[in-house]
């Protein structure tokens, strides 16, 4: 991460990487190993108006892309500058490319989880008769 020089708001976003793979929050109906999903948004309201945020779109276990509902969600986190704030669009998505190489090497510790809470929920779909 120190390669990177992260502000303390991009840190928030490599956090909630770590956080979605250590409480299994992790992948997506395709198999792959989804953490954080980051948006780039324009922030519509409070003292950011009008400038970009990256924010995550993996939310309890689905995908957000839809701008207004991802300012909705993160509203008080984006009013307080928790999430990272950039002047343009274009500096947002370059760097959440950049700060999404954390996640790229990482990507083995998230599929550990898949397959370890695959594993676990086969027994109980067996026994439930639903598999």
């Amino acid at each position: 991460m120190a390669d990177l020089k992260l502000t303390p708001a991009e840190q928030n976003i490599v956090k909630y990487h770590h956080n979605s793979i250590e409480t299994g929050n992790v992948g997506d109906d395709n198999g792959n190993p989804v953490t954080v999903w980051t948006n780039t948004i324009q922030i519509q309201n409070g003292k950011y108006k009008g400038q970009f945020a990256n924010v995550p779109g993996w939310i309890e276990g689905r995908m957000v892309e839809d701008e207004n509902e991802l300012n909705k969600y993160w509203s008080k986190e984006l009013s307080k500058g928790y999430w990272p704030i950039y002047k343009s669009g274009q500096e947002a998505d370059a760097r959440a490319k950049q700060v999404h190489q954390i996640m790229d090497e990482e990507e083995a510790p998230a599929r550990e989880v898949m397959q370890r809470t695959k594993s676990q929920e086969r027994p109980m779909l067996l026994q439930q008769g639903l598999q």
